[in-house]
């Protein structure tokens, strides 16, 4: 782990043993005050605790999966005021209240999910706390998802990933080839530290902190050796980051520019789509989901299997002739 995530671990760590290290009478006031008055900062300071205390990833949890549950909460929290819910006594239908609301609001099935488990992590920590006994999200499930999901997030095809590093800066080119070259999701682009670096080796790579904080090694291709080098010569002084942009929205903001001024489709495959089109070239050259599984850094091969239908879907139709 790099000292700069070390760093912003060890300050998670502490916030959150400063709730943990209460007494037990002192952690349900506390509680029961926040969700009393719904007071958003202390609820989210009781969240953090318990997701670092009783969390499965412990100290570990990632900043992705952070920001997803604090805007869980303040999503459940706008929600439950003015839909009359007591957070403490919020009765047997809320969970699914919530959760209807949530999908007639029109988020995407995978985003109902994720606010899904933010309120159920919320109730988890309130029982932690002895502040409640509610457990209104037990048996609420989101609707199935009706679209299939090599329907979302398409990759970009060859053709357009060359338009857009014809197209793009030398910082963006560092990201389209860091997304649809070395397979990196956005976050891992914006915490991606120079030293980790390997331009200079013998078959050239970078070394990658991916989720759950594993630290894996992905090779290079020339074009993405070429841009980075471009790109450092061009920066020699500027920190331990190789991005001067450092969060996922300016990452978003910083493709959909360059797919504008190249004429380039960005909606339905945004950056994450950059990554599948890695996945997809690899599979279509090489007919091997274990290398793609390999490069993207998979657990499974089962997280790998969609690229075979993104790259069937590219293949001329079998009737096509008849």
């Amino acid at each position: 782990m790099s000292l700069e995530l070390m760093a912003a671990n060890l300050d998670l760590q502490g916030r959150a043993d400063r709730v943990a290290h209460l007494d037990s009478d002192s952690l349900k006031k506390s509680a029961l005050r926040a969700a009393r008055d719904i007071d958003v900062e202390g609820l989210w300071a009781l969240l953090e605790a318990y997701l670092v205390t009783r969390g499965g990833r412990g100290a570990r949890v990632s900043v992705n999966t952070l920001e997803a549950y604090r805007i869980g909460l303040d999503t459940f929290l706008a929600w439950a005021g003015p839909a009359g819910i007591s957070l403490l006594r919020p009765g047997p239908n809320a969970g699914f209240r919530y959760v209807r609301h949530l999908e007639g609001a029109g988020l995407a099935p995978s985003s109902v999910r994720v606010r899904l488990s933010a309120g159920k992590a919320l109730y988890a920590a309130l029982r932690w706390t002895g502040a409640c006994e509610a457990a209104p999200f037990l048996d609420v499930r989101a609707a199935s998802d009706p679209v299939p999901r090599w329907e979302k997030r398409k990759p970009y095809s060859t053709e357009d990933v060359a338009l857009l590093l014809r197209h793009a800066g030398v910082q963006d080119a560092v990201i389209v080839v860091l997304g649809a070259h070395v397979g990196l999701r956005a976050t891992e682009m914006t915490t991606l530290l120079r030293k980790d670096l390997h331009l200079d080796a013998p078959e050239p790579y970078l070394t990658v902190t991916g989720k759950r904080q594993r630290r894996q090694e992905v090779a290079l291709s020339p074009t993405a050796v070429k841009a980075l080098r471009t790109w450092l010569a061009a920066t020699p002084n500027y920190g331990p980051r190789v991005l001067t942009i450092h969060t996922r929205q300016s990452v978003e903001n910083a493709l959909k520019r360059l797919c504008q001024e190249a004429g380039v489709r960005y909606g339905g495959r945004e950056v994450h789509g950059l990554r599948h089109s890695a996945g997809t070239r690899i599979y279509s050259e090489s007919g091997d989901l274990l290398a793609v599984r390999d490069h993207l850094r998979h657990r499974t091969v089962d997280s790998s299997e969609i690229y075979v239908d993104y790259a069937r879907a590219g293949r001329k139709k079998p009737v096509g002739d008849w």
